[in-house]
């Protein structure tokens, strides 16, 4: 599910990076410095036996982050930042690792109502993602380069919520084991000092050009009526891993939590719609030998709201990309509900008993093509009402819309 949300993100900065995006005005906050925080908590699988009894456990992936960046112009952004990473594992003690980190930041688009850039750099700290146990704090450094893409989104004049993505991919291994890993994360960005000055200006745009008429409209309204909405989804990890040890090769590990959904949505207007959908869902770890392979089923129901279009319910409103709105782009909300015969706290036990009920609030895009045609990612805590603990679930999924022509 990592390489596919980053090659997801891949194809939106593309798309937003078309010409047409650096005609736009730049607002105040792009030339102000930043500071931005957020907290994620993450539910992960280890893969250990370490326990005695558990041969697989849910551990905390806690990561507070802090940062500080400066803009050099309208488009680009130089910070550091640092990662407190706390990991507790069931029956140990609460791990500690921190992750400094040096990154450039360009923005795609820096108007008023919505900020998109992506961000690299280089980063070094003592955590290690390594082997198939929890993620542990190291003796030795390991070096990163952090490749991310987010949004900004105005809640007040000075706070921005944010939202989005960062991948540490390892360039220097202390241990032969150590692999990337992904860090979503949702918190605010802080603007500040008013009357700072950029040191350089871009030569991307000026702020005293005159922008075409067709291209100043940076929503896109359609009249045309959205009745009925049908898509398939997935969610879940794959983890296939081979390790070298004396010249030999390990068993090949395959783990995988995969689940497939089919969905039937009405648009109860132009903002809000609500569905049903089945859930496929599929276990199988060849390390488990007590249950290498289970399958499970579940069905649900889910409210999706566009936040644009709720301005006028009765006309959808998405983000302009190109002026004829053959692609638009949507933040949506929601929430999902499901009954089934698995679950994402217990994965190995999918099929055995019809007991478990959860729900998942989330939010995430939908990016649209010709109207008819929506590529969607949303994330959000799974919680289920067995276990109150959340898991984060990402669902990536593709939808086909029933219109009637206006």
């Amino acid at each position: 599910m990592q390489k596919k949300a980053f090659s997801l993100i891949i194809i939106i900065i593309i798309l937003l990076s078309f010409p047409n995006i650096a005609y736009n005005q730049v607002d105040n906050w792009s030339t102000q410095p930043t500071i931005s925080a957020y907290f994620t908590p993450l539910k992960l699988n280890r893969y250990t036996r370490s326990s005695g009894n558990i041969s697989d456990e849910v551990y905390s992936f806690n990561n507070t982050n802090i940062s500080l960046s400066f803009p050099i112009n309208e488009k680009f952004k130089l910070g550091v930042g640092l990662n407190a990473v706390s990991i507790r594992v069931l029956r140990e003690p609460v791990d500690r690792a921190f992750v400094s980190e040096f990154f450039f930041q360009y923005n795609f688009r820096v108007q008023r109502k919505l900020g998109v850039y992506l961000e690299g750099g280089y980063a070094v700290g003592n955590l290690c993602s390594c082997g198939d146990a929890e993620i542990y704090s190291d003796e030795s450094m390991n070096h990163f380069i952090p490749i991310g893409f987010g949004l900004n989104y105005p809640l007040f004049e000075k706070l921005h919520l944010k939202a989005g993505f960062k991948n540490y991919r390892p360039i220097k291994k202390t241990n032969s084991d150590l692999y990337n890993w992904t860090q979503p994360f949702i918190g605010v960005n802080f603007y500040f000092y008013e009357n700072y000055r950029t040191p350089f200006t871009s030569y991307f745009f000026k702020r005293d050009k005159i922008i075409p008429k067709e291209k100043r409209n940076r929503f896109w309204v359609d009249k045309n009526i959205r009745k009925w909405n049908v898509g398939i989804s997935s969610s879940g990890i794959r983890l296939k891993q081979t390790n070298e040890l004396s010249g030999q090769t390990s068993p090949l590990r395959d783990y995988a939590e995969f689940s497939v959904v089919p969905r039937v949505n009405y648009w109860l207007n132009q903002a809000i719609l609500v569905g049903l959908q089945a859930t496929f869902y599929q276990y199988k770890d060849n390390y488990n030998f007590n249950i290498p392979k289970t399958n499970g089923f579940g069905y649900g129901a889910q409210f999706r709201v566009y936040p644009l279009a709720l301005k006028n319910t009765q006309e959808f409103r998405a983000l302009n990309i190109g002026k004829r709105g053959n692609w638009n782009f949507s933040p949506i909300v929601g929430v999902e509900f499901r009954a089934a015969n698995f679950s994402w706290f217990e994965p190995e036990l999918a099929g055995e008993k019809w007991e478990y009920f959860d729900f998942q609030p989330n939010a995430g895009f939908v990016l649209a093509y010709k109207r008819v045609f929506n590529l969607f990612w949303s994330i959000g805590p799974t919680i289920g009402l067995k276990k109150i603990n959340p898991t984060n679930v990402v669902i990536v999924g593709l939808e086909y819309n029933i219109i009637e022509k206006y």
